[in-house]
């Protein structure tokens, strides 16, 4: 590896270290099924792992609400995991340096469980679910956030939505329900950290207030600051906050469900 790609690798990963973490933990979980069940290109239905860690909505009735969350980990087959690992890379990084680490982890995770909750609630009970497409929606839900708020070209992004929903509805296996789940969590949650403050900010500016005065640093000139980083981090992890509640009861009220429909 010449002295520019060491460069580059360092720089990447120094931007968008989640990202890394998340790729490599959902590797290593693929080698561990691959190697447990004996199958690398196809599903690995042996794997002790596996079968323990697949969303199937009727298994929370038994009390096994790990998989609500393991289920975004694990994959059926390589091109399963080659595709998810792949859109998460390339969407992954973009989202990440926009929000920051800590905003895009809660993203992705919100979204995982949103996906999860879509499935508990409109998937057949006894079907196995897995993959961290769900969580992808978010990030790709996320995205769409970000070109709007640039102002950026839409065809790239639309044409990648349309793409993804044809292929869910088109293609046996892939679970439209987990996609649209994570994809409005990860649309609303970035939303709230975006376009709010615009919105706010572009108010404030038509009426001539703001929230304070500071000095540049740069020029030593005073300017009007209309939104806060505090305001915005309101907003943003208020609407998280409001997110998370309702895919918790969402949760709570699915995991009923199965528990009756086991019961009765």
């Amino acid at each position: 590896m010449t002295a520019t790609r060491r460069a580059d690798f360092a720089s990447t990963f120094k931007k968008s270290p989640a990202t890394w973490l998340l790729v490599i933990v959902n590797v290593a979980l693929y080698l561990v099924v691959s190697v447990q069940g004996g199958a690398f290109l196809n599903t690995a239905v042996t794997s002790p792992l596996l079968n323990d860690t697949v969303l199937v909505p009727y298994a929370l009735g038994f009390g096994q609400y790990w998989r609500l969350l393991s289920s975004g980990f694990m994959h059926f087959g390589l091109l399963h995991i080659v595709f998810n690992m792949y859109a998460l890379w390339v969407l992954g990084r973009d989202v990440e340096v926009a929000l920051g680490s800590t905003r895009y982890l809660v993203v992705y995770l919100l979204s995982l469980l949103a996906g999860s909750a879509t499935v508990v609630w409109f998937s057949a009970p006894d079907t196995a679910t897995a993959g961290a497409s769900g969580a992808i929606f978010g990030l790709l839900g996320a995205e769409l956030v970000l070109v709007l708020a640039t102002k950026a070209k839409l065809s790239g992004i639309v044409t990648v939505i349309m793409l993804n929903v044809v292929i869910g509805i088109t293609q046996p296996g892939i679970s439209v329900q987990a996609h649209l789940g994570g994809f409005v969590a990860g649309f609303v949650v970035t939303a709230a950290f975006i376009f709010v403050p615009m919105g706010v900010a572009k108010l404030r500016a038509q009426r001539g207030r703001y929230s304070r005065i500071e000095v540049d640093p740069q020029t030593g000139q005073e300017m009007a600051v209309l939104v806060t980083r505090k305001q915005v981090n309101l907003w943003g992890w208020g609407a998280t906050l409001a997110v998370a509640v309702l895919v918790a009861i969402a949760l709570v009220f699915g995991v009923e469900n199965m528990q009756e429909l086991i019961i009765g």
